[in-house]
């Protein structure tokens, strides 16, 4: 039995413990308790509404194999899987050490918003930068990837700081509900930290950025930059990019 099919069925005995028949109630949160101790699964991170449709961890890679690392493409979307609870990492296909790819690791319902998110954000990114170094012909060779390094910085950052702001808000606005809004995103960030300390525990860390010429200019362009948010359309599993 994989983790996905335990807290399934965990989640199913959560459900069986708010039964109006006491003794089922009862029966269903011993049993629950015994089964968190037998495969090890921390009770806080079970909840009775867990979908393996939604909730599953899986990973998928973003984008084409390379050789060099793009630094502002992974900044991009290490950014917008943060916001939406997930992680990336680099790594080599399977029998291949010439090429690496970029893995985004989250929720199944998650996926989907981070790849259109990413790619949109980063067609943006192109476009701007592209334009920029028409406008500065004589700059440096390195101009455009400083640049862009520069806008994914930026982007970064205010996806950060959106995040927390959201949750914040949610906090003041609404109590009860903001808690459970908290509590959601720390399990799904929870649930693919566990993810990525399995199938990669001897991971190394990325290397930093390097700030070079064109790389402020970058990050100013980003400021302009609105940072949609992506819904659910009328007809599932539509999702449209919408927003400031």
């Amino acid at each position: 039995m994989n983790i996905t099919e335990i807290k399934s069925k965990l989640a199913k005995l959560l459900r069986l413990s708010e039964s109006s028949n006491a003794n089922e109630a009862a029966a269903a949160i011993t049993k629950f308790e015994s089964l968190c101790v037998q495969y090890g699964v921390a009770k806080a991170d079970v909840s009775a509404d867990f979908d393996p449709e939604k909730d599953e961890v899986i990973e998928l890679p973003f984008g084409k194999l390379f050789r060099k690392r793009d630094v502002a493409i992974i900044t991009v979307v290490g950014a917008v899987a943060h916001y939406y609870n997930g992680k990336t990492i680099t790594t080599c296909p399977k029998n291949n050490q010439t090429y690496r790819v970029l893995q985004v690791i989250a929720s199944k319902a998650n996926q989907i918003q981070i790849e259109l998110y990413s790619e949109y954000l980063i067609d943006i990114m192109e476009k701007i930068s592209t334009k920029a170094k028409r406008e500065n012909p004589n700059s440096p060779r390195g101009f455009r990837q400083n640049f862009r390094k520069g806008f994914a910085v930026t982007i970064r950052d205010r996806l950060y700081e959106m995040k927390k702001q959201q949750e914040s808000q949610a906090l003041s606005e609404g109590g009860k509900p903001g808690l459970v809004i908290m509590e959601h995103n720390m399990k799904e960030q929870a649930n693919a930290l566990a993810f990525l300390d399995d199938k990669y525990p001897h991971r190394r860390p990325d290397g930093g950025i390097r700030y070079r010429y064109g790389f402020h200019k970058g990050k100013d362009a980003a400021q302009g930059v609105g940072l949609q948010k992506q819904t659910k359309g009328n007809t599932s599993p539509t999702l449209a990019l919408t927003g400031s």
